[in-house]
């Protein structure tokens, strides 16, 4: 199968469709630089009637790759993703991994990189199993750059010296150079800059030796950096000098303009006169790459444009055709006109009826909402205003021990009308049908330790000790913001309802369909009486926490009503005065497209 590395095609032989070989002619295209033409070429092979998957998944390929190079890195993604679905559909292993990786690219340029983690993983495990080194070393040095652009930069170094070490292993020294200058960023980003240095000098000797000029350009780029930052103006003036002649070359637009951006900086006290040349050079370069982005942006506007003309065109069509057969078929249109005709005034009655159940919706929906607000916030927040009154009247009075306590108990209250509100928004967007479930894969041990952390200041608090167990890299595909505010429900509760010197235990298992998850106590538990009020938004059971946290018993109907959005649910096992299991059932969905 023919497949488009990043940003590079790949010349293969393809079979024609219907004649005409719109693989052969889009490459051209793309080749001659003609993206917006290779763009609309791919789109009228795939309208082709009856062309086979194989076939349509090359010319996916080219459409990433114009898009991207359109910079339209969205629209890249969106056919990138259907090359990764037809090679895992098809057992494409060694297909598969160049798939995620560019897709993994494409959303790393288009500022999406939470979005790529997954799939950079998803690579790495792929190509583990399939045995190729370079491969392997190109997934593991994507997952960096995944992670780098996020911000997590531990992560990031632990995937590069990985990438390092199987390309010192089992590849060449330019191999390791790539490696190790993608390392660089990582390092330092953490601080750790005579690591970093070393990288990049290693780097600069293999592609200074093997004239890889654009890997060459960039190193000097961040070894004028470094030396800037050492304070070291000569060195840093001289690798400037030398990236900015490469990038000339190469017509490296975007990187020239950030040279020279550097260079006016770097020269600004020693030498303002050629500080003021670099200076203008930087905002003609910056004007330069304005116009081409308006260029991109006007040929991705006409693309749409003819897309849209061709398709009124066939649509067009198809009305003549329509309106031939209705003058062969007079009869049969007259009575399927007057079926319509029944069929509409059905779903106009039906639509009624509907609207009128959801109004009572609405009604009771806001009704409950306004019990809320009047009630479970209204007198919290009485609460806080007139403890702030008495610290303003008397806190001068307090001794530091009564101080610090009023605070504590004006921060439980804030966070519990905090999560209060979190939940209720939810709660009404999901009851309205105005949220828009967004289905991912990702992997829940991290969405656990997420959790976890931002539960670890009030846990803290109580002596709490809460602990994570799973397989490990345990992944699912469903709405990951349903799922997290489910779990944070789940976990304060227990957080609230375990004593002093607690333990929590939250376990993770997979199943053949999804996940179970479950988060287990040993606290106060639940009586066995309410056990079947305690989802259900209008009980009135309510408790407060074992420090005396408040609590309004809203949080778990919100949990509910999420997870069956998803199609997942939530069930519970208690003993009072033992302590309580919450079990999350997590069905995998459909990944969005």
């Amino acid at each position: 199968m023919r497949r488009v590395a990043l940003l590079i095609l790949l010349l293969l032989p393809v079979l024609p469709l219907h004649g005409k070989d719109y693989y052969a002619e889009a490459e051209e295209a793309y080749y001659a630089s003609r993206y917006s033409d290779a763009i609309m070429i791919a789109l009228e092979g795939i309208a082709q009637p009856g062309i086979d998957e194989e076939a349509a998944v090359e010319l996916y390929s080219i459409l990433g790759t114009s898009y991207s190079r359109l910079g339209n890195f969205d629209k890249a993604a969106d056919y990138m993703i259907r090359c990764y679905e037809y090679d895992k559909a098809h057992g494409e292993a060694k297909g598969l991994t160049s798939s995620l990786i560019n897709l993994t690219s494409m959303y790393v340029y288009a500022g999406k990189a939470e979005l790529a983690a997954d799939y950079a993983l998803e690579a790495i495990a792929n190509e583990e199993q399939v045995g190729r080194p370079d491969k392997l070393a190109m997934a593991y040095g994507k997952a960096c750059d995944v992670y780098h652009a996020i911000g997590r930069d531990s992560t990031a170094l632990r995937y590069a010296d990985i990438a390092v070490a199987i390309a010192t292993k089992d590849l060449d020294d330019r191999a390791q150079a790539i490696r190790r200058s993608q390392r660089a960023y990582a390092l330092e980003a953490l601080g750790r800059y005579s690591d970093a240095m070393q990288d990049l000098s290693f780097a600069e000797k293999v592609f200074r030796r093997d004239s890889l000029e654009q890997s060459l350009c960039i190193v000097c780029f961040q070894l004028a950096q470094e030396y800037g930052r050492e304070g070291k103006a000569a060195l840093e003036k001289k690798y400037l000098i030398e990236a900015a002649s490469i990038a000339r070359k190469l017509s490296d637009l975007p990187l020239l303009q950030k040279i020279c951006s550097r260079m006016a900086s770097s020269l600004r006290n020693s030498d303002p006169v050629q500080a003021f040349l670099y200076l203008e050079e930087s905002a003609a370069l910056q004007d330069s790459i304005s116009r081409r982005k308006s260029s991109n942006a006007l040929e991705l506007f006409n693309i749409e444009y003819e897309t849209a003309r061709r398709e009124q065109t066939i649509a067009l069509q198809e009305i003549n055709i329509s309106r031939e057969k209705k003058r062969k078929q007079a009869w049969a249109a007259i009575t399927l006109l007057l079926l319509a005709g029944t069929a509409v005034i059905t779903a106009f009655a039906l639509r009624i009826r509907n609207s009128e159940k959801k109004l009572r919706q609405s009604n009771t929906q806001k009704d409950f909402l306004f019990k809320v607000i009047s009630h479970d916030i209204h007198s919290p927040a009485i609460a806080q205003l007139r403890g702030l009154q008495m610290l303003r009247s008397h806190g001068e009075k307090m001794s530091p021990d009564e101080h610090a306590e009023v605070l504590l108990q004006l921060e439980r209250q804030a966070e519990s009308e905090v999560e209060l509100i979190d939940n209720a928004l939810r709660w009404a967007r999901t009851k309205s049908g105005t949220g828009k479930l967004e289905t991912v894969r990702f992997v829940l041990d991290d969405l656990v330790r997420e959790v976890i952390d931002q539960h670890a200041g009030s846990a803290g608090a109580k002596d709490i000790g809460i602990t994570m167990e799973s397989p490990g890299n345990v992944v699912v595909c469903t709405a990951r913001s349903n799922l997290i505010l489910a779990l944070r429900n789940v976990l304060s509760n227990a957080v609230k309802f375990s004593p002093r010197g607690g333990n929590i235990t939250v376990s993770l298992e997979p199943r053949e369909d999804g996940a179970t998850l479950s988060v287990t106590d040993h606290g106060i538990g639940i009586p066995a009486d309410k056990l079947d009020t305690i989802f259900d938004a209008a009980s009135s059971f309510r408790r407060t926490g074992t420090d005396g946290e408040p609590t309004n018993g809203f949080g778990l109907a919100v949990s509910r009503d999420l997870l069956d959005e998803c199609g997942s649910s939530i069930s519970v096992e208690s003993t009072e005065g033992a302590g309580s299991t919450f079990v999350i059932h997590i069905k995998n969905l459909e990944e969005d497209a």
